[in-house]
This record gives structure tokens, sequence and C-alpha cells, in this order.
């Protein structure tokens, strides 16, 4: 934590949290066996068959920012991540051997809740993985974890997605026997200082199309799947622009047909077998659009203009993760720049019928 006070003059906001994500996280690395051992005691040592991460919005997203180091850790597993929702009524062929993990940082999430009484009802063992092991689902699990991310008072999480996605990487590395990985996760977290002031920089020198995006796509694939669907929801809910998240090839089979150069597109270039088709498709894109933007780990291509080029990667499976801060940022400081974040008054309608968190929720971003 940072010990940063809240005060009326000063309010934390988005940046703050980004800034404070990476120190937590490496001092979470630090303490794995203690963050993990609650969940240990719950699950067993043994790895389970199957894994269930229930979870929505970005703490979805921080498990899908997981996904690919988990399943690099844990061969053997199926790694399942998946909506509330779909759990409930689509998909939820538990088996004896499966643990499922059902994923709120704030406690509120009303989703979230409901699929623990899901699980409770079939008699399944109730995991709550949580940043706020006192809210409101803690009457409804058996086991509440907290993974450490501690408080985050802005309603547009950024530490919480880093400190998750760091917990179930922890979680795979140490249950497959792969704990020198660790090393791994931080080396990546240690880039993020220098990947936050790049970001700055490109913000800085892309202001005028930033700040007067309509329509934002977002495409990612396999180890960029995560940050890809994370950009996607962060530009959308503080930009407040339509921001469609697109498989990298998928995109190129129907949406692009819709490009002007009035669009903007995204692209998160993982440094493996896709990597070329990934910057092929990102050139092809730049002929229609001035607003095609590459993140990339690839230093030769740092110079051309429109790519944000990260460090050298010690493995594919972490590119989200090293992408992370960057879209974060850039979600940061053109919502700030724009003072975007405020929402139109008939939203309230909205959530007085179709609430998603409970009635103990407190908004501190003021934006409704």
């Amino acid at each position: 934590m940072s010990g940063i006070k809240i005060t009326e003059e000063r309010r934390l906001t988005m940046w703050d949290y980004i800034v404070e994500a990476p120190g937590v996280a490496l001092n979470n690395l630090g303490r794995s066996d203690e963050l993990l051992e609650p969940l240990f005691w719950a699950m067993g040592s043994a790895a389970p068959a199957r894994i269930w991460i229930v979870a929505s919005g970005s703490s979805q997203h921080a498990a899908l920012i997981a996904l690919p180091f988990m399943r690099s850790c844990l061969p053997s597993v199926d790694v399942k991540v998946i909506p509330p929702s779909t759990f409930m009524y689509y998909d939820h062929e538990v088996e004896a051997e499966d643990i499922v993990f059902v994923v709120t940082q704030s406690g509120l999430s009303t989703n979230a809740i409901e699929a623990l009484d899901f699980v409770h009802a079939r008699g399944w063992q109730t995991i709550c993985v949580t940043a706020n092991p006192h809210a409101d689902a803690r009457e409804h699990a058996e086991n509440v974890i907290d993974y450490g991310a501690g408080e985050e008072l802005v309603g547009y999480v950024t530490k919480g997605v880093v400190t998750l996605a760091v917990f179930f990487m922890m979680l795979a590395a140490k249950l497959g026997g792969c704990s020198e990985r660790l090393q791994e996760i931080e080396q990546v977290i240690r880039t993020s200082e220098d990947v936050r002031s790049q970001a700055v920089a490109f913000f800085e020198s892309h202001m005028k199309d930033l700040t007067s995006m309509s329509v934002a796509y977002f495409m990612g694939a396999g180890p960029t799947w995560g940050v890809a669907a994370e950009g996607a929801l962060k530009m959308g809910e503080t930009v407040h622009i339509p921001s469609p998240l697109y498989e990298l090839e998928e995109f190129i089979h129907g949406p692009n047909l819709q490009l002007t150069p009035a669009y903007t597109a995204f692209f998160f270039d993982a440094p493996d077998g896709a990597s070329d088709r990934c910057c092929q498709i990102w050139r092809a894109t730049a002929e229609v659009t001035d607003r095609a933007y590459l993140l990339t780990t690839r230093p030769e291509l740092a110079a051309e203009l429109g790519v944000l080029a990260v460090p050298e990667l010690p493995s594919a499976d972490l590119a989200s993760l090293a992408f992370l801060p960057a879209i974060q940022t850039l979600s940061f400081l053109v919502s700030d720049a724009l003072g975007s974040t405020k929402q139109h008054p008939l939203i309230r309608r909205f959530k007085a019928i179709a609430a998603a968190k409970t009635e103990t929720f407190v908004n501190y971003d003021r934006d409704d």
C-alpha cells in the first residue's frame, strides 16, 4: 500500500493505482507462499483435473492475462476462464476432481455472488478470490481468499488487474512445480515504469488522434488476448467510445471492412509464431487509417510511426502482463484529458433496473 490518505483535496485516481501496482505485485511475489497458503489449504496441494475461473469484467481479463502462463506451467490441467452467467446457465459440467474459483475484486459483484450461491447449491466447494475479504461475498463462500491487491477506490480498476493476474501466475508456478518462473514474472513487472514512460510519450506524440477517437478496435490473439480484452474494456468505459474486441485473424474476416481513416485500431504483438502475421495485418490497417497502433516487443520496429515497443520478454506467455501498463496509461491519459468518465444521467435508470454491484457499493469516482 502507498500510505496515501484520501482527503477531499486529493482523491486518488487511476494513475495513482497504475503507479502503485508494480510495487504491490513485486511484494506479493516475495510473499507468494503466504498469499497462496489459504488457497492450497482449501483446494489441496495436488493439481486438479480442471480449474474453473469464474469471473467478469477486469477480473476475467486478469485471468485471461494469466491464462497462457498458467497453461504452460500446468500442461495436464484444463484451465477455463468463464463469465458467471455463462457458467450458471450454460457451461457448468464440474467434475469431482475439478476446482472452481469465483472471482470478484470488490467482493460486491452481484453476478459473482450469484455464482457462489449456484456453486453452493450443487454441493461444490465455494472459493471466492477477492481483494476485499470483508465485503458482501464473504457471506456466500466457505473460503474467502485475499489475493493481495489491497485497497483500490477507483471503479476503473488497474492495480487489481495486475495483482490478480500475478496471483494466478504464482498459483500455477507453485502448483506446476515451476517456481523458477517467478523470476520471469518479476522481470516483466520491473519493466512497468519504462512501459508507462513510453506510453506517456506515445500519448503526447499522438494526442490529437487519441483524443478524437470515435471507434477503437482492439486486436490480440493467444498471449495477447487478455490485454486486448482489458484494453477494449478500459477504453470503452473511460473514454466512452465503442471499442470492439477481435481475434487477430477474425478482424480481417469482416470487421476490417468497416475501416475508414477515422477509425482507431490497437494491435498487440506477442513474440511468437504469429508475430509476423500480426505486423502484416497492422501494416495493412495503416493503409486505411493513420490511427493504426502496434504494441510490440520487436526493437527493430520501435522507430516506426504508431509503434509502442516494450522491452523484450523472457517468454511470450507474459506478453499481456508486459503490455498492460501501456494500455492502462493510455486509457487514463485520454479520459483525463477529455474528462470523459462522467456517465450519461440516464445510466442511473439503467443501474436501478440492472445493478452490477450490491447495495453496499460506494462509488468513489463520483462519475454518475
